[in-house]
């Protein structure tokens, strides 16, 4: 009896690009609408991932999921498996990006949209260690006053991926929780069970068995599984900042290696974009 194959994990960012797409709309839909818990009726889904820059030595952003839902608001979702203890301040950079990509020139700045950033983790973050809940949601309100909201206009999210098996436990019903366990593992016997009744991630399990047949995509993957597990063990291993900073230049020149290699493999542009997190004109000079 031929051995199952073992279903590429949505976590891994290249995988989940992959899967959230115009071309998957009504997977992507779904996703978001269970993660919003609205009622999705228009989507446009943004296939440009780089946030743009008015200078090239500005911050690059490379985003996972953004899209515009309903005419109204802008919606990016953001995968993050490696502690690098600048969460927050991440969410803030993206956020203030794509609120500022809301106004057209000419515009007013009531005519911005609203802005949610959703950050889908996989580790423990010492600022909600105390929260067993899975989520939690940040406005901007008054120090005193904490009914009062300074504006609607901007909402994170942050999703604890290790919180979600006991919030499914809780309430096997929770959509958002069922998605949760489908995008840290397909795999495991609880998402055999979700399907039987949740068609919609029923609909996204189909799609991930079809990209585990794509054998460039599972190289890409563990490509990329790769380079997440050694920064992880950077990070791991305590190092002071010039320790961290030699390491970092030494993990980019692989990265330069590894692009160069998939160049000469006439690899797309884009796949070895994913993977790197390279820019493309670092990748053309290579």
């Amino acid at each position: 009896m031929e051995e199952k194959k073992e279903l590429l994990k949505p976590k891994n960012d290249i995988v989940f690009q992959s899967l959230f797409t115009q071309k998957n709309e009504n997977i992507t839909k779904n996703f978001i609408s269970a993660i919003m818990e609205e009622k999705i009726t228009k989507i446009k889904i943004n296939t440009q991932k780089e946030l743009y820059r008015e200078k090239p030595t500005d911050k690059l952003g490379i985003l996972d999921l953004e899209a515009e839902i309903n005419d109204k608001e802008k919606v990016d979702i953001e995968v993050q498996l490696i502690d690098r203890k600048n969460l927050v301040e991440r969410m803030l950079f993206y956020f203030s990006k794509l609120y500022a990509s809301t106004i057209d020139k000419g515009e007013d700045y009531i005519d911005a949209k609203k802005v949610v950033i959703i950050a889908i983790i996989d580790y423990d973050l010492d600022l909600t260690k105390e929260i067993k809940e899975m989520e939690t949601v940040w406005n901007i309100i008054e120090r005193k006053n904490k009914n009062l909201m300074l504006t609607d206009k901007l909402e994170l999210h942050i999703i604890e991926l290790r919180k979600a098996r006991e919030e499914y436990k809780k309430n096997k019903s929770n959509k958002k929780a069922q998605w949760m366990m489908f995008i840290n593992n397909p795999n495991e016997v609880e998402v055999q069970e979700i399907m039987k009744e949740n068609k919609e991630i029923e609909e996204a399990v189909v799609e991930i068995r079809e990209m585990t047949e794509d054998e460039k995509l599972e190289r890409l993957a563990f490509l990329r599984q790769k380079a997440i597990m050694d920064e992880k063990a950077i990070y791991a291993a305590g190092l002071d900042k010039g320790e961290l900073r030699g390491k970092e230049v030494g993990r980019k020149e692989g990265i330069k290696e590894t692009a160069k290699k998939m160049k000469e493999e006439n690899l797309p542009l884009e796949l070895i974009e994913k993977i790197t997190e390279l820019t493309k004109d670092e990748i053309e000079k290579l």
